[in-house]
Formats: structure tokens, C-alpha cells, sequence
């Protein structure tokens, strides 16, 4: 069981994943303002239910910027009361995945999402049927300024839109198509059943996620090893299945970007954030190119740890033992909102807001969803889901799913609906921002020899997990995306192979790929974000420019603020060029990786 100590969660005896309804209300997030209870929603989802067929007053009749500006609020407004529903039903889902009333909330929300938009899919081929010169006119009318950025996505992508038939098909097949994504979910944090394995004091613990993430930090090798191999267990025993899910997700992603006539599916996925494919050929380029410093780092841990080859269960072991820090969570908080000072008191505001009304659900669960993530809609506060173990990593997800809150709410409260929500390539600038302020305040608040190292050994690990590997993970899915659109089979050797080659490439000589890694591809859910994982890396080059330009005085705070606020009414690339960054120059990547060799050498030295 676990109890709540002055903020903090405790592990009693019996070591066991406790249930939600043990759990203190105090750390769980506060559903409230959206709605008072299920039943609330459900009549919510009826009412809309009865409008939606309404929607079809609209067909045949987008010849002019009045009909036109109406079915946008219409459609704009329907769309608004569907987020704040599927919001309350995915949170409640993924709080206790298990739970079957939330499962059926769940679908049901997603059962109305899909009607709505097959419903609403005849608008825009309906109005690319209008001449090219009467769009643009439209575009830039006083009836249409507020719907300018969607007019101008219209126009801009008019040759991947299709008939009103095909669109309402593709529409209708939407709810099925997800079927990989959501099944995978629940095998992956719902169904999962993994052994029971041994900790640091010798206590029989049931392995979760969660704890797998502390394990794999323990100062004893074999229970490093044996918390890895069980793991892996699990993973093996369903592999094929795994394969099998995997593949349903890409040949979706096939389907859907040959339909629309892309030349790819990573051209289909980047043009939806006006991104070029060769930003991602670039970044993957340009990490390539730097991979002796990651040889470099691995041997530096060969050598702190004194052994003589890295096993994939090493590379997280801490390299200062004797440094060891448990933080409560309300230590936490205090910490992160110091670091976060320098964005002044708007920001300052928004933190009070999410500590003192139930924003963040902060420790783990059974049946919760594993890792953590910020999600929340115009009409919601930005929520915010935690697995809180103590670790110095789990002050630094704070800071980061807070940073994407604050870009919600920011954004939320400065923009109409139509214009709030911001591209995803952008998503990841504000919450590295966060990461790295927190970084430059404690190492000015840790002095000591074991605190800086530990702190550099962080900062490294950080660089090479968001850039090193998410640059792998992204090599990975653009790899076996090809081998499907030149319709080969996948199977689960052929997977493990093509992610082994890549593990021992990014690797490199100092560690030893255990067989076991092959499968770690099954246990990624972000290979179902439809190539996500890439912007972790350049929203990490974003933000360490950034961060740097603000600690040195070369950034106007209220700037990067006004970035955040901007929402989606700008391009992504264009936003970030509000604050001196153009993530088409390789310069830009760049000069994150060489400071990454100057971290290597730091820790070298420290050691």
C-alpha cells in the first residue's frame, strides 16, 4: 500500500500498486469545472448528438462569405462542446484504464467525434469547388477575417482534400482506424501483467512501468538486470502481436496518405505543420554526424561504472552513487517554480492556478496510464498526468508537462477557439524551456562536487534521450514506414532486426546491445503519434537557444510569451522565428550538438 507523507507517497510493506479509491484526493486532478459528474455528460453528448444531423442544412449552399462565415461558427462552435467532452472521458479513462464505465464513456465520446466529422466533411471540398481567384477573395474579406488561418489551410492544401463522398468515407472509417492505437493502449498499460522482481533492499516488488524507470536507476547491477530481463519477458511472450499492431498503424498511415495524394506518409504527417521533409532528413543527418560524442559519453560510463562493457541496463545507472536525493513531490513544486522565475508573474499566476485547482494528477495508480503527458481543451483547465516517484527525472517532468500547460493555458486565454490550438511541431519548445531553466537553477542552488556531477550526468542523459535516441526513434518509424509503402510484410524478426541495427549504429563499440532490445520497439507508444517523436529533437534545439537567449538577457521574456500566446494563428516555423530560430538552418542543430561534446568533456573531468 502507499500512504501520503507531508506530500510525498511511501512505499508500506506489502509493495503493491495501490488502487485509485486508496489514493489521497489531494494528488488527483480535479474534474470538476468541466462537469459535475457522468451523468452531465451524458446529456451533454445527447444534445449534441440531436444537432449534428443539422449540419447537413449546409450542403449545396457554400457559394458566399455569409453562408460560409455560419457553417465555420457552426462547425467551430459543435467543435468546441466535442473537445471539452472528449477531454472529461479520456482523463476519467486514463486514470483507471480498467474500469469499464469509463471505457464506455470513452468510446462513446469518440463514437460522436467520428459523426460529427462525417458529418461536417462535405464543407471543405464544397468550398474548393469555388475558383481559385473567389477563394482568395474570400480568404481576405471583413466577413471571413476571423476564419483568415483556415481559409488560408484550405487553399494552402487543396490538392490533398477530396470529394464530399470520398471525405465523408474517410471520415466514417476514422473511429476504426484508430483500432492499432487504442488496443495497443490497453495492452500496453491496462492488461499488462509483468513479474514480480526484487529491489534495492532485497523487498519482492511488482514491476510496473513506473518502477521499471527507478530500477533501471539502481545502484546494484543485478537488479538493473533482472528488472530488464523481466520486463522483456512480457514484451517477448507478445511479440508477434505487438508486430501485428504495429503494422495495422502504419499501413493506416499508408492508406490515409495515399488517399490524400502525398508522395509519402512522412510528407502527409510534416505537411500538417507546414514542415518540409527535409527537416527531418536534416536532423537525422546532423545527429549521424555527431554520433562519436555519444561513443565518446558511452565509454566516459564504461569507465565511471568500472566495467567492461555497457549492457543496455547500465545506461541509466547513476555514475555518482554515492549522490542519492529522494524529493517529495511538494519539494518538487517548490523547486520548479523557483527555476521557473525568470518568465515573470504571468507565468508566475498560471502556476498558482494549477497547484491550488487540481490541474496535475501526481502518483501512480493500477490501471493508470503509464508515463505522463499535459491535455486539456479551450474549456478545461491544461490537466496534467504524473507517475511521481521521487527522482531527480520526475522534477524535471514536472517542469516539462508544465511547460506545455502554460503554453495551453496561454494560448487558450489570448486566442478565440478557431485560433488557440498550436501546431504540434511547436508543442515541445515551451516544456524543454522549462527543463532547462529548471537545469540552470539548480546548478546554481547544488554546489557540491557530487551535486554538480550528478546534475551534469542529468543534463547528458537528458540530451542524449531527447536528441540521441528520439533521433533513433525517429530513423526507426521513417525506416519500416518505407518497407510498408513498398508493401513488405512486417514481422516481428524483421522488426527487431531493423531496431537492433539501429541500437548497435547509435550505440556504438563501448555498450552491448543484449538481445533483449531488439523488442524495445514494442513498448514505444509514441511510434503511434505518426512521426511525433522528431520534435522532440528540434524542440529541444528550439528551446536551448531560447533558454540561453533569456538567462543572457538576449530575449525579451514577453516575446517568448507572445509566442506562446500566438496559439495557431501563425505558422510554427514563422512563430519561431518571432524569437530569432529557423529550424530549416542547420546551424541551429548544430550548435546543440557541440554543446553536448562540452557536457561529455565536464563530466569527464568530474570523474
Amino acid at each position: 500500500m502507499w500512504r501520503c507523507t507531508n506530500g510525498s507517497m511511501e512505499m508500506t510493506d506489502d509493495e503493491k500498486i495501490p488502487e485509485r479509491k486508496e489514493m489521497d484526493e489531494r494528488y488527483q486532478w480535479d474534474l470538476s469545472p468541466m462537469y459535475g459528474d457522468m451523468n452531465q455528460v451524458e446529456r451533454e453528448m445527447d444534445e449534441l448528438s440531436s444537432e449534428i444531423p443539422g449540419l447537413s442544412s449546409f450542403r449545396g449552399t457554400l457559394k458566399d462569405a455569409e453562408r460560409i462565415a455560419e457553417a465555420i461558427r457552426t462547425t467551430d462552435d459543435m467543435s468546441r462542446r466535442l473537445e471539452k467532452i472528449f477531454t472529461y472521458a479520456h482523463l476519467m479513462h486514463d486514470s483507471d484504464l480498467r474500469r469499464q464505465d469509463f471505457q464506455m464513456l470513452h468510446k462513446k465520446a469518440v463514437n460522436l467525434l467520428t459523426r460529427f466529422e462525417s458529418e461536417s466533411s462535405f464543407m471543405v471540398p464544397e468550398i474548393l469547388q469555388l475558383p481559385m481567384d473567389e477563394l482568395r477573395r474570400l480568404r481576405d474579406s471583413k466577413t471571413l477575417r476571423f476564419a483568415r488561418v483556415q481559409m488560408r489551410e484550405i487553399i494552402r492544401r487543396k490538392e490533398h482534400f477530396l470529394s464530399p463522398e470520398e471525405e465523408r468515407l474517410l471520415a466514417m472509417a476514422d473511429d476504426a482506424l484508430e483500432t492499432p492505437s487504442r488496443t495497443f493502449t490497453m495492452l500496453n498499460d491496462a492488461d499488462i501483467t509483468l513479474p514480480r522482481v526484487k529491489d534495492e533492499a532485497g523487498n519482492e516488488i511488482e514491476l510496473s512501468h513506473s518502477r521499471y524507470g527507478v530500477l533501471m536507476r539502481s545502484r546494484n547491477r543485478d537488479v538493473r538486470k533482472n528488472a530488464f530481463s523481466a520486463l522483456y519477458s512480457f514484451y517477448g511472450s507478445h511479440i508477434n502481436t505487438f508486430a501485428s499492431l504495429l503494422e495495422g498503424e502504419l499501413r493506416k498511415r499508408r492508406f490515409l496518405s495515399r488517399a490524400r495524394n502525398y508522395d509519402s506518409c512522412l510528407e502527409a504527417s510534416l505537411d500538417a505543420d507546414e514542415v518540409t521533409t527535409d527537416v527531418y532528413t536534416s536532423l537525422i543527418s546532423a545527429v549521424r554526424s555527431h554520433l562519436p560524442s555519444m561513443y565518446r559519453y558511452l565509454d566516459t560510463r564504461r569507465r565511471g561504472l568500472k566495467i567492461d562493457k555497457v549492457h543496455m541496463y547500465d545506461i541509466h545507472a547513476p555514475l555518482v552513487p554515492e549522490f542519492e536525493r529522494k524529493i517529495t513531490y511538494r519539494e518538487a513544486w517548490r523547486i520548479v517554480r523557483e527555476a521557473l522565475e525568470p518568465l515573470g508573474n504571468e507565468v508566475a499566476s498560471v502556476l498558482d492556478k494549477a497547484e491550488s485547482s487540481g490541474w496535475i494528477d501526481v502518483y501512480e495508480n493500477r490501471g493508470k496510464r503509464s508515463g505522463a503527458y499535459s491535455s486539456g481543451c479551450y474549456d478545461s483547465p491544461p490537466y496534467i498526468l504524473l507517475n511521481y516517484e521521487g527522482r531527480l527525472d520526475d522534477i524535471f517532468t514536472l517542469a516539462h508537462e508544465l511547460g506545455h500547460s502554460i503554453h495551453t493555458y496561454l494560448a487558450n486565454r489570448n486566442q478565440p477557439h478557431i485560433t488557440a490550438d498550436y501546431r504540434i511541431f511547436v508543442a515541445e519548445v515551451a516544456s524543454t524551456v522549462n527543463e532547462n531553466l529548471l537545469l540552470s537553477h539548480l546548478s546554481d542552488k547544488w554546489t557540491s562536487k557530487d551535486e554538480r556531477a550528478h546534475l551534469t550526468e542529468h543534463h547528458i542523459d537528458s540530451f542524449a534521450g531527447t536528441v540521441f535516441r528520439q533521433t533513433m526513434f525517429a530513423r526507426f518509424e521513417k525506416e519500416v514506414s518505407e518497407m510498408v509503402e513498398r508493401d513488405e510484410p512486417l514481422t516481428a524478426e524483421g522488426l527487431s532486426g531493423t531496431y537492433m541495427e539501429l541500437i548497435r549504429e547509435h550505440f556504438g563499440p563501448s555498450v552491448h546491445a543484449d538481445d533483449e532490445i531488439s523488442m524495445e520497439w514494442a513498448r514505444i507508444p509514441h511510434f503511434y503519434y505518426n512521426f511525433y517523436v522528431y520534435k522532440y529533437a528540434t524542440g529541444f534545439s528550439a528551446a536551448s537557444a531560447i533558454t540561453s537567449a533569456i538567462l543572457g538577457g538576449d530575449l525579451d521574456v514577453d516575446d517568448y510569451l507572445g509566442m506562446l500566446k500566438a496559439g495557431g494563428s501563425e505558422p510554427p516555423l514563422e512563430l519561431l522565428r518571432r524569437v530569432n530560430i529557423d529550424l530549416t538552418e542547420p546551424s541551429t542543430l548544430n550548435r546543440g550538438l557541440v554543446l553536448f561534446d562540452g557536457l561529455v568533456n565536464d563530466l569527464d573531468g568530474m570523474l
